[in-house]
């Protein structure tokens, strides 16, 4: 991405709001403060009474309902607890782990983990049919999208009324869905981290210790974007306030950056993860050569995964003895 891009983002996340292009004509799309949620979470509570009161049913009711039908079983429930379970659990594992390499191999364990666990509710919420609590995500998700749209960039006047919004046909609402969406996705939390990266906005860094003094107002007035840019460029300024010897190639790049700090760290408390420093040389167990980059080991030092590939995947003692400085 080039810089422009970045300083449009940092740009549209202070303004807190998006401008984009609908049916022609501009619209501005309103960025969500925690008073907003708020404000929306109250709707869905009023659609879910309202989908009760209509006769649906609650997620409860049609569980049971499926596991009497026997369309559904405990064992499915059992199945999904359980990949959630396992799946945080390796997300916690992943922050104790030493080399990148390591790191990255156990995320893509997470990531079909959360693959599946997706699937399954997914079965699980067709067998089910619709509920109470569908029917509120549906109708309050109309309501925040018709909430977050306006005419001017004051954000004084909203482009629908909700009698207007009512006869909207369906394109034009799955249209402003997708508006909405691609803002969503370019004010990621990825997108963020790197344009607090960035060179232009290095100055910045420090200042975002104080949310109030950086942007003269509440932390509840705030919106979400805008907590995030202070959040991360709190975080990334302590860290190169108290990380040494970063290398140039990894300060611009968020999660590169994040590893390097965890290792440094897990060096610093005595967590070395396999790192051994033995006579003139040291060695890396299990390490790739971009994992001992990210750990800033002794130049000398080798991968023993790398270096066993040379030798048919095993290294004998004296080999070994080698690597590590010995003269044998």
């Amino acid at each position: 991405m080039k810089e422009e891009f970045y300083i449009s983002l940092i740009g549209e996340a202070f303004d807190g709001y998006s401008e984009a292009i609908f049916l022609d004509l501009p619209v501005y799309i309103k960025h969500v403060s925690i008073t907003d949620q708020r404000y929306l979470h109250k709707h869905y509570e009023k659609y879910r009474q309202i989908a009760l009161i209509k006769g649906l049913e609650g997620v409860e009711e049609r569980t049971a309902y499926v596991l009497e039908e026997g369309i559904w079983e405990k064992k499915d429930d059992r199945e999904i607890q359980s990949l959630e379970f396992e799946a945080n659990n390796l997300k916690k594992t992943i922050k104790s782990l030493f080399l990148p390499s390591q790191k990255e191999a156990m995320q893509k364990d997470v990531d079909e983990k959360f693959k599946k666990l997706e699937d399954l509710k997914l079965k699980k919420r067709e067998l089910m049919g619709q509920t109470a609590e569908d029917y509120a995500s549906k109708r309050s998700g109309d309501e925040i999208l018709r909430y977050l749209l306006f005419k001017d960039k004051e954000l004084t006047q909203h482009l629908y009324g909700e009698d207007e919004f009512g006869e909207l046909e369906v394109w034009e609402i799955a249209k402003l869905t997708i508006l909405v969406r691609d803002i969503q996705n370019r004010l990621s939390d990825l997108r963020i981290q790197e344009a607090v990266l960035r060179p232009f906005f290095s100055m910045y860094l420090s200042l975002c210790e104080d949310a109030y003094g950086f942007y003269q107002k509440p932390v509840t007035h705030l919106t979400i974007y805008q907590l995030r840019v202070v959040l991360f460029g709190k975080m990334f300024f302590n860290i190169f306030q108290f990380t040494e010897d970063i290398p140039e190639d990894f300060k611009q790049d968020p999660q590169k950056l994040m590893n390097f700090s965890e290792a440094q760290r897990n060096k610093d408390t005595g967590n070395k993860g396999g790192l051994r420093d033995d006579a003139d040389g040291s060695a890396v167990f299990g390490a790739t050569k971009e994992d001992l980059k990210s750990l800033n080991a002794d130049p000398n030092a080798v991968s023993l995964a790398e270096e066993a590939k040379k030798h048919g995947g095993k290294l004998n003692m004296k080999q070994m003895m080698r690597l590590a400085g010995h003269d044998v």
